[in-house]
């Protein structure tokens, strides 16, 4: 496995999109799609550090040692500030939920913890880490060709279930927050981690390319609260999503080079990483962590995930 920059340069632009999207700047009122592009690439990681051969126990204990420490810091200075900002709430309910990571559920059926409903994402991602390295160990002894077909097939699967939800309950909440119904996007970059082949030669460019107009076009037409874009809309975003990442992890091009720049990926990594106490920069350590849509509260309102590592493959 080698380190991909670009990676941690989309995951800075996904941050970039949700922050834009809460100080509703009028180029970002689809700025929710930065969330899906996030839960691409955390199947796509996530699924490749599982199968390099990581055991389940250094596994979880990753993964707790990088989310709790900026979880547990915001839920403190949640604590002691909201008897002041938010004098009507609950704060010890809220920091339970959120510290359970039960928001998801919780904000799907109750609208709560909504004075911090915005850990709902990294309760979607606690539970892609529980259920996902269970589903990697029963599907280890699968040749490659029927692991895409499954993955393909709960890809599909998952899509239909959220779009069925959507329309048979009408209900925004209910629908956009749950784990079960965000499962499409992270299965789709599971898909791409176990792929024995990568895009050659202008694939590599083209695929990229259009998978950047589709997320542009959802970024400035796509709105908040709409059953279509929670339903439908969501297709087009994941398979947006899922494009480019293939792309940057298929060869370098002008984009991925763009992606690389140091400068965004310092600016949407480093203050988690000091507060989670790992190592420092990630164009230093030779190592890159992306977290996940929830750990960026530190500049709005959203994520934390894993490392971002790509491995070798045959081309296309």
């Amino acid at each position: 496995m080698h380190y991909n920059p670009a990676l941690d340069g989309l995951r800075a632009v996904a941050v970039f999109t949700v922050v834009a999207f809460h100080c509703r700047f009028p180029f970002a009122l689809g700025g929710m799609i930065g969330v899906d592009v996030f839960f691409v690439l955390s199947g796509y990681l996530i699924t490749t550090i599982l199968r390099s051969g990581i055991g389940l126990p250094e596994f979880y204990w990753r993964r707790a040692t990088r989310l709790y420490p900026p979880l547990l810091l915001m839920l403190a200075a949640y604590a002691a500030f909201a008897p002041l900002v938010f004098p009507t709430v609950n704060p010890v309910f809220d920091v339970l939920l959120a510290g359970l990571y039960l928001s998801d559920y919780t904000m799907a059926f109750w609208y709560q913890p909504l004075s911090i409903g915005h850990t709902w994402s990294l309760a979607v991602e606690e539970h892609f880490y529980l259920v996902w390295p269970l589903v990697i160990l029963a599907t280890r002894r699968l040749p490659v060709r029927p692991l895409m077909w499954l993955l393909a097939v709960g890809f599909v699967v998952a899509t239909t279930w959220r779009i069925v939800d959507a329309h048979v309950w009408q209900d925004w909440h209910r629908t956009y927050f749950r784990f079960d119904t965000r499962m499409s996007g992270l299965i789709l970059g599971a898909l791409i981690a176990v792929m024995p082949w990568r895009l050659q030669g202008e694939r590599v460019l083209l695929i990229g390319r259009i998978s950047i107009y589709m997320l542009l076009v959802a970024l400035l037409f796509f709105r908040f609260r709409n059953i279509w874009f929670i339903g439908w809309g969501g297709i087009a975003v994941d398979l947006a999503a899922a494009g480019l990442a293939l792309s940057l992890v298929s060869g370098e091009t002008a984009i991925s080079r763009f992606l690389s720049r140091e400068g965004p990926r310092y600016l949407a990594c480093c203050p988690i990483r000091y507060i989670s106490g790992t190592t420092p920069l990630p164009w230093r350590s030779g190592t890159n962590w992306i977290p996940s849509p929830h750990q960026s509260w530190w500049v709005g309102w959203r994520h934390s995930s894993p490392r971002s590592r790509t491995g070798t493959s045959r081309s296309l």
